[in-house]
């Protein structure tokens, strides 16, 4: 296991929730470090796994409603994501949210080291396109995962 995924998971239809696909679109134009292959991962699900096999590292692009200014990024290394398993944290308009995935993963033995950028949303409802807020975002988040990629740093941060 030697690869890195990026992967990408949201909903287009629903605003900004298709933040992580409109992330891997634009990481999919970008010069990204050898070993480093980008995925869309729809709106997620139990397939996340499966996305997931071969990974040394992944790292998870999704919306999520921390309650903080839209287009704010963060980043959760693999056990704050599941720390933070409550609604609307990874996994807005998803049958099955990142939180549930990363925990079954975990109870299978078979989860990669995982980190999640999570960018707040300012509006999920029926609609395509991201709020300017959440567009506006796109550039330094697509910075930060070369980054991360590039050079995983040693622990999160807001950005």
């Amino acid at each position: 296991m030697s690869k890195i995924k990026v992967i990408g998971v949201g909903n287009p239809l629903m605003g900004d929730d298709g933040v992580g696909i409109a992330a891997v679109v634009r990481l999919s134009t970008t010069a990204l470090p050898e070993g480093v292959e980008v995925i869309d991962g729809g709106t997620g699900g139990i397939t996340l796994l499966h996305l997931m096999e071969g990974a040394r590292r992944v790292v998870f692009v999704d919306a999520v409603d921390m309650g903080r200014c839209p287009g704010s990024i963060v980043r959760f290394a693999g056990h704050e994501i599941l720390d933070r398993g409550q609604p609307g944290f990874g996994g807005l308009g998803h049958a099955t949210g990142l939180v549930e995935v990363l925990a079954l993963g975990g109870e299978l033995d078979i989860l990669p080291e995982v980190t999640l950028f999570g960018v707040q949303v300012a509006s999920v409802e029926l609609y395509q396109g991201l709020s300017s807020a959440v567009e506006q975002a796109l550039d330094r988040l697509a910075a930060r995962v070369v980054e991360e990629v590039s050079n995983p740093p040693s622990r999160a941060k807001d950005l």
